[in-house]
């Protein structure tokens, strides 16, 4: 997507960049997966105690998702993109040892978008799809893959919604710059009993999955935001809704987050606004909602393991200068922990230079009470993709950094990757920086049962106002011990 194509970033530090060069799969998703062949080669400098391994030989490459598999590896989501005007890509899902090496690779059909990836105890995976055949609104597709990522299940994503479901809240911009509810409208369901989504531009950051053991929970913004929880079979075993939809562009524009604790609960951040939080409050008639504080915050809905009992509260920084994006959430007991980036307004008094994005985390009881916050500059716009809770509270971010962003939203300078680690008070307790050609970043993360971590991402790629002709990019795997 064009998006993608556009925004990257670039790499830095000291070890050793292996090439893989991939043999071609059939395009049917049914078709067993096909081992490929690896190549290694050196390139450049990169953080001691830092792998890497090139992945992909297209115009364009990027990997998106990552997950560590029972056997020590990792199964990953790779888009490829032919030309500067490929808007979608191709997607690949791929299967590495602990060393890198590929184990199997299985394109999907061009029309195909795959967004999310989960993986089971039973070494199965689960991965959301965007279906996209000259569809006005493409359709959300579920498939179960097995361990050698053969395809045993697949199938739409079906929902009959209520007609409360399906209320649509519009807002009137008053006189003094605030917004009121306006008209209450409808929305039509779709006629196949399908769910549709809106062109996939923005939707990585909308379709999430999450594994409770062999059961798959799917985060999903289609008849406004609603949880699904799905069986092996890929069966819907409920669904709730925890957001309608309405016509504000934070929720869009914002970014989501989904987890799963330890007693099966379902936890579920959302970025909001004044507007957004009028409709919530509406529409699920609630009137204990106390908004105070910035314009902008993030809400965390929890919900019971057999879907009932929604608990939710609101969390921010406090500073009314701090737009929060929230990229990832834990619960533990009654304790939230959201990290991700704020956007820092009037941080700098420079022409078209005024904002910087700067990593944050927040911590605070679901239930009520006082939250802990820290947001951190560590080198220039600081701007997460990727952030995971450990068990003991710190947090660990990944994306990229060391770039500049103007007011009128163009990346006008190269960043590169970074990995960086905080404990549960907020003190660093490590730092990667992945520098290389041009601009990294690194899009996902995790880690594996021996304390490693792997990552993955694109290097060597374009920014906002790079010509066409440059917008080529490289994909990435690494780990680090």
């Amino acid at each position: 997507m064009k998006v993608a194509m556009k925004f990257i970033r670039p790499l830095a530090a000291c070890a050793t960049l292996l090439l893989l060069a991939c043999s071609h799969a059939p395009e049917s998703p049914n078709a067993a997966a096909q081992p490929a062949d690896d190549t290694t080669f050196a390139d450049g400098d990169w953080h001691p105690g830092v792998a890497l391994r090139r992945v992909g030989d297209a115009f364009g490459e990027v990997i998106e998702r990552i997950v560590v598999t029972p056997n020590g590896g990792v199964a990953a989501i790779r888009r490829s993109y032919r030309a500067a005007d490929d808007l979608n890509g191709l997607s690949t899902l791929e299967t590495f040892d602990a060393s890198g090496r590929v184990l199997a690779s299985a394109p999907a059909p061009q029309t195909v978008i795959v967004i999310d990836i989960v993986v089971h105890p039973s070494g199965e995976f689960t991965v959301v799809e965007v279906h996209d055949e000259n569809l006005v609104r493409p359709q959300l597709w579920l498939r179960r893959l097995g361990a050698d990522l053969r395809t045993l299940r697949e199938t739409p994503l079906r929902d009959q919604p209520s007609a409360h479901e399906l209320l649509m809240y519009y807002f009137d911009r008053q006189p003094d710059g605030t917004s009121v509810i306006g008209k209450v409208e409808p929305m039509a369901a779709s006629s196949d009993g399908i769910v549709h989504v809106d062109p996939p531009a923005w939707l990585e950051r909308h379709l999430l999955l999450a594994a409770r053991g062999e059961e798959a929970i799917l985060s999903a913004l289609g008849y406004g935001t609603k949880i699904y929880v799905l069986a092996a079979n890929l069966d819907v075993l409920w669904s709730r809704q925890v957001m309608p939809s309405t016509s504000s562009t934070t929720t869009l524009f914002g970014m989501d987050a989904l987890t799963v604790d330890g007693a099966g609960r379902i936890g579920v951040a959302l970025s909001v606004d004044q507007e957004v939080i009028q409709a919530y409050e509406r529409h699920f008639a609630r009137d204990d909602i106390a908004w105070s504080g910035p314009f902008y915050q993030t809400m965390v809905t929890r919900i019971a393991a057999d879907g009932q009992m929604p608990t939710m509260r609101l969390f921010s920084h406090g500073d009314a200068d701090a737009q929060p994006i929230v990229a990832g959430v834990a619960l533990r007991d009654d304790e939230v922990t959201l990290c991700g980036s704020v956007h820092m307004k009037n941080k700098f008094q420079e022409p078209n230079h005024t904002m910087e994005w700067d990593l944050s985390w927040v911590r605070g009881p679901l239930s009520g009470g006082p939250v802990t916050s820290q947001i951190i500059d560590v080198k220039r716009d600081d701007y997460t993709i990727d952030c995971k809770v450990d068990a003991n509270g710190g947090v660990l971010f990944a994306g990229t950094n060391d770039f500049v962003q103007v007011d009128t939203n163009s990346w006008v300078e190269f960043g590169q990757g970074f990995l960086y680690g905080v404990d549960a008070t907020g003190r660093e307790t490590s730092r990667v920086a992945l520098r290389g050609p041009r601009h990294t970043q690194v899009q996902a993360f995790a880690r594996s049962e021996g304390g490693h971590v792997f990552f993955a991402g694109s290097f060597d790629g374009p920014i906002t106002h790079t010509p066409t002709t440059e917008w080529n990019k490289k994909a990435m795997l690494g780990i680090w011990h």
